[in-house]
């Protein structure tokens, strides 16, 4: 070992030591830089998710406002809470799959 020592002198061992050093640190550098972007990566759908959530948040009151707004203007209607006879769902389906067919 010794011998490998003295083959180069000290300047030249530092040299090296200072190139290691240097590739030790970009090395750990760039390794930080992946683990970043790999939490950025993963935190992208995250961050779209509380903003969509947010959005819901916010427009939950003004839907249900036009909710109850739109209840009371069918509730107004004469005969709205009537119930409709028996067969009229499949006889209204029928009547749009005509009109459907007429317009085409």
């Amino acid at each position: 070992m010794t011998a490998l020592l003295r083959l180069f002198p000290l300047k030249v061992w530092l040299g090296i030591g200072a190139v290691a050093l240097a590739l030790a640190l970009f090395g750990a550098y760039k390794f930080q830089q992946a683990r970043a972007d790999r939490a950025e990566a993963r935190l992208a759908p995250v961050v779209a998710a509380v903003k969509a959530l947010d959005t819901v948040a916010t427009q939950t009151p003004v839907i249900r406002q036009e909710q109850q707004e739109k209840q009371r203007a069918v509730d107004e209607i004469e005969g709205a809470d009537a119930r409709l006879p028996d067969g009229f769902g499949a006889d209204l389906e029928r009547v749009r799959k005509q009109r459907d067919r007429n317009t085409k």
